[in-house]
Parts: structure tokens; C-alpha cells; sequence
């Protein structure tokens, strides 16, 4: 019987085909050179989010890093991502998850290297929206009163936001397998409160690099239907997973890593 994992065995299959055979003849720069890939995970997560996407890509022969995203706020991240990314010799593909959706789209605006956008699953603001007001802009049942778990900081001001465990799997990852999804809950790293309030500025490098969205269908986090608005908003190319929750690469890393190769082939120089 043909069942799930054979079939993502399959695709994965031909993603690695795809890029290996397809891929050195288009996806590299004029001088031979294949773009670096950048993975930047949201909140909620951590760079370990990406443990899917990573083989594969290295296995099509890119240079891939996935430095931690502090989620302490919107200028800060982008900031550190944006020096990290100008420390890397060539062109760059960066890819944001959720939150990093917004932290790819600052940094990418100071980034002169940077060739591509890809979002998984993510936001992609426009000047003065930030995380919170875009969820806002869509109806949908309001979340239970104990979803988040609020740590406040010592010092005040402040506050860390978890994912209440009882609700990780269910609604955050409602695909990954439960034994999974448990231990994603246990070593996820929190947001700031001030992070997902934080209104992007006008500076967006969605609005002047080509970008690929990713869309997990069955996202209950950010719902398809804003991230599709966002993505047309952008003139993104879009790639749906019909089964993909909010961090879909975890299940479903042939789509990312196909939306990279696509993105990597159709920038080259």
C-alpha cells in the first residue's frame, strides 16, 4: 500500500533529483557560484525547526546556515539577522518561518546580497502593521484564555509568551506526530510581548526582491487566507501544502526546499 511516508519518501525524491540534475546548470551565479541559504525560525520554535529542510538542501550542494532568531523585537532581530547575512561571501536565498516572516523582511531591505525571499508559513508586514494587527485584520474564533503563558520580566516592561503545551500540538503543530510535537512544546523558545506588537517599518525588501510563499493549508496560527493576501500583496510566487499546520517544513520539507530551488533558479545571475 502506497501510504503517507512513502509518498513524502517520494517527493522528497524528486525535489533532490530535481536540484541535482536541474539545478547545477541554472541555479548557480554567472561566476559559478550557488547562492548561501539562510534559515530564520519564528517564535515558538527554534533552529531546530529546519532539521528537515537542512539534508535535503545540503544534499543538492548549498551552503546552508540557520543562526537563532532572539525574538526579543522586530528591530533587534532584524538587525542581527541583517549582520549575519552581510557576513556571508556571495549571494543569499533567506528564509523566514511565522515571526521570521517579518525579520527576513526588515533585514532583507539593508541586505545587498540577499537575492530571494522564501516564507514559510509566515507574516510579510507592510509599514505599520506588525504581527498582532494583521492576525487582528482576520475574523477567527479567539484563542482560549490560557493559550499563552506569560512570563513577565524581572525588570518589568516586559513579558516572555509561551505556547501553553496542552495547545502546542493541537493548534501550533497539528500535524507533526504527538511524540514529536510533545517535545517541540517542552523546548520551544518564547516571544516577546513587545515583539509581535512591533509595526514594521517602511522600509520592506519584500516590495523590491522577488519572493516565494510557502502556505500550509491547514495553518491554525496564521490563517491561509492572510498569508495568501500577503503573498499577492508581495507578487510572491506560492507553493501550497493541502495537509501543512503553521510549521509545515517539519512534515512537509520537500515544499520549502522546492521553493528555495525555484527561488535559487529563477534569481540566478
Amino acid at each position: 500500500m502506497f501510504g503517507h511516508r512513502s509518498a513524502r519518501a517520494l517527493a522528497i525524491f524528486l525535489v533532490l533529483a530535481f536540484a541535482q540534475v536541474v539545478g547545477p546548470a541554472r541555479a548557480a551565479t554567472s561566476d559559478g557560484v550557488k547562492p548561501s541559504i539562510v534559515l530564520v525560525h519564528g517564535a515558538y520554535a527554534d533552529a531546530s525547526s529546519w532539521n528537515g529542510v537542512i539534508p535535503l538542501l545540503q544534499a543538492a550542494g548549498y551552503t546552508v546556515y540557520a543562526p537563532p532568531n532572539t525574538l526579543r523585537g522586530v528591530a533587534t532581530d532584524a538587525a542581527t539577522i541583517a549582520t549575519f547575512v552581510k557576513s556571508i561571501p556571495g549571494p543569499v536565498i533567506l528564509v523566514g518561518h511565522s515571526y521570521g516572516g517579518t525579520v527576513i523582511s526588515v533585514a532583507s531591505a539593508s541586505t545587498p546580497n540577499v537575492r530571494a525571499l522564501v516564507y514559510v508559513d509566515a507574516f510579510a508586514p507592510d509599514a505599520g502593521e506588525s504581527a498582532l494587527s494583521l492576525l487582528a485584520s482576520i475574523p477567527s474564533p479567539p484563542a482560549p484564555p490560557d493559550f499563552l503563558i506569560t512570563v513577565p520580566f524581572a525588570s518589568g516592561g516586559d513579558a516572555d509568551l509561551y505556547i501553553n503545551p496542552k495547545y502546542y500540538g493541537a493548534v501550533f503543530a497539528s500535524d507533526v506526530p504527538p511524540a514529536t510535537a510533545t517535545i517541540l512544546a517542552v523546548t520551544q523558545r518564547p516571544v516577546t510581548g513587545s515583539a509581535l506588537n512591533d509595526k514594521a517599518p517602511a522600509a520592506e525588501g519584500w516590495k523590491t526582491i522577488p519572493s516565494w510563499f510557502v502556505i500550509g493549508d491547514a495553518d491554525l496560527v496564521i490563517p491561509p487566507s492572510l498569508q495568501l493576501t500577503m503573498a499577492k500583496r508581495a507578487k510572491a510566487h506560492v507553493i501550497h501544502v493541502p495537509t501543512g499546520s503553521h510549521p509545515s517544513m517539519i512534515e512537509h520539507p520537500e515544499a520549502t526546499v522546492a521553493a528555495i530551488v525555484a527561488a535559487t533558479q529563477a534569481t540566478a545571475k
